[in-house]
């Protein structure tokens, strides 16, 4: 019985990423924030660079609980801390890409969980509240403007991995 759940911990454990690895910000996130507009559907593709910063695509559209919001996407900046595991990922008005009427950027400030796989925290802009994160295997399809100017190429070669689509069409949920 012993054996078994040691070769359990240690079958658990060797599926954890190495260290340093889980705090990587490089990849898609994919979830749900909270503003105005209401409850919206967001991936954010993230480019870490060697420090602590990245760069990355901001895409925002419709969900089930809320299919009157537009799609649009802006670049951001993003800061990483390891020790406390802060995430700052931030923009301005400079910085849009597809811009519906009367929308503006917004700020997610927050932490990563242990494993890497999760981040949430507060939105910073009008009427906003909170947002949470999880790490996903790809991004949805993105309106045309948005794939266009970030290369539409993979993360890992510098791009977003994200598939274009018309700007009348939904971006994939």
């Amino acid at each position: 019985m012993r054996r078994l759940a040691l070769a359990g911990l240690l079958a658990a454990l060797s599926a954890m990423p190495a260290e340093g690895q889980d705090a990587a910000l490089t990849g898609y996130w994919q979830g749900k924030y909270d503003c105005a507009q209401g409850i919206t559907g967001v991936t954010i593709t993230i480019r870490q660079s060697a420090d602590i910063g990245a760069d990355g695509l901001f895409l925002f559209y419709a969900v089930p609980e809320n299919p009157d919001v537009p799609s649009g996407c802006y670049r951001l900046k993003g800061r990483y801390d390891p020790a406390s595991r802060e995430v700052r990922l931030l923009s301005d008005e400079s910085q849009w890409l597809w811009q519906p009427p009367n929308y503006v950027t917004v700020n997610f400030i927050g932490r990563m969980e242990a494993f890497g796989t999760r981040m949430r925290g507060q939105v910073q802009g009008p009427g906003c509240s909170v947002f949470v994160l999880e790490r996903v295997p790809s991004a949805p399809q993105a309106p045309t403007p948005c794939t266009r100017a970030m290369n539409l190429s993979r993360v890992g070669d510098g791009g977003t991995g994200l598939a274009a689509v018309s700007p009348g069409e939904r971006p994939l949920r």
